[in-house]
């Protein structure tokens, strides 16, 4: 590798939704809080945030539209 071209990197503390704490090297000097992982994405957990809002999108856009003649 090049000398001088590619960024330090640093041990950082990673929390976790849950308060688990996970030591990572990264570049970015400060600790980072997760809002967002594995145990509450919707990626992994298989559930849909918006699960209770089946049809109101369309409904609200109609609602929304509804004078326009397309």
């Amino acid at each position: 590798m090049k000398k001088g071209i590619h960024p330090a990197y640093n041990e950082i503390n990673v929390t976790m939704t849950d308060g688990k704490t996970v030591k990572m090297y990264s570049s970015v000097k400060k600790d980072l809080v997760l809002s967002t992982d594995n145990l509450n994405h919707s990626a992994w957990t298989g559930q849909r945030s918006n699960s209770g809002d089946k049809g109101q999108r369309a409904a609200d856009f109609k609602k929304k539209f509804d004078g326009f003649k397309f």
